[in-house]
């Protein structure tokens, strides 16, 4: 991809630069502390990153200095403009924020899945490879497309890349009236929040979560789920959800696990085997099976 063209510095008044829906909203401490720094010098030192598009310009980075230059009323801020693609803002606005002020867990999850599905369109190939390695390995993400964000995850959260797939995982599944909710927290969304909805194999627990930690009812993710079970909901996961990750456990192990399962459950598989040909055909003759263990005696 060609990378942007990015024009002098100059200034633009602030009413010209329009602010559409973004990853990430702007932190009310970090807008006081701009004001302040505003008062102190007359301006805004760091230009904003504008881009240019129809019927003017729209912000990519500096939301914070923005929203204070409007709280300060300033006319004019310093900025740099771009006549980028919507991809590269996106991107843009990604590398900005992860490499500058300190993001929540939540802002995180956000951002680490917005560079994977950008990652992805700009290499399809990866994609496809990530595909092919799902169906075999039954892995969550493609860690490797989000690699530029792994050591600086690792630092903010002290957690490795198991960790760093839940947040991928969590930033995939959240919808935006989700996410909404969650900055609405009145008690910020902490990292366990986010590993219990990741976990979540029902939509409706997730969206149970987000509605209670969003209007305060609740100040945890398993507060919500401990509730749930409490009260009698099932919050255990369905049989199809039970045959689906002992599926997902078989196609990941080597064969030879597969073997030393198989022989420590002979006798119980067996069993079972029994019990599905007698379920379909009760009138069959069902021919019988011999266990290995037992012929050996």
């Amino acid at each position: 991809m060609t990378p942007p063209n990015w024009q002098n510095t100059h200034t633009l008044p602030v009413a010209d630069i329009q602010v559409e829906e973004r990853l990430r909203i702007a932190s009310q401490p970090a807008v006081a502390s701009i004001v302040s720094s505003i008062h102190e010098v007359g301006s805004i030192l760091q230009p904003l990153l504008v881009r240019r598009v129809k019927g003017g310009y729209r912000l990519m980075d500096g939301l914070h200095r923005l929203t204070a230059a409007k709280e300060v009323g300033l006319a004019e801020v310093p900025v740099k403009v771009s006549d980028c693609t919507n991809d590269q803002a996106i991107r843009i606005e990604v590398d900005a924020n992860v490499a500058g002020a300190p993001l929540t867990a939540l802002d995180m999850a956000v951002f680490l899945a917005a560079h994977k599905e950008l990652y992805e369109r700009e290499n399809p190939e990866a994609k496809r490879a990530f595909r092919a390695n799902q169906a075999r390995r039954g892995d969550c993400t493609d860690i490797m497309s989000v690699q530029s964000f792994a050591t600086n995850a690792a630092e903010v959260f002290g957690k490795g890349d198991r960790h760093i797939r839940r947040l991928i995982s969590v930033g995939e599944k959240l919808s935006r009236e989700e996410i909404t909710l969650l900055r609405e927290a009145p008690k910020k969304v902490q990292f366990k929040d986010l590993e219990h909805i990741a976990k979540c194999g029902e939509p409706e627990d997730r969206s149970a979560i987000c509605m209670a930690l969003g209007d305060g009812s609740a100040r945890t993710a398993k507060e919500v789920l401990d509730r749930k079970k409490a009260a009698g909901s099932q919050v255990q996961s369905t049989t199809g959800q039970q045959v689906s990750k002992l599926k997902d456990a078989y196609s990941r192990a080597k064969k030879a696990a597969r073997k030393e399962f198989v022989r420590l459950h002979c006798d119980e598989l067996i069993e079972l085997i029994h019990e599905i040909a007698l379920e379909e055909d009760k009138a069959a003759e069902v021919v019988p099976f011999t266990s290995t263990r037992e012929a050996g005696q």
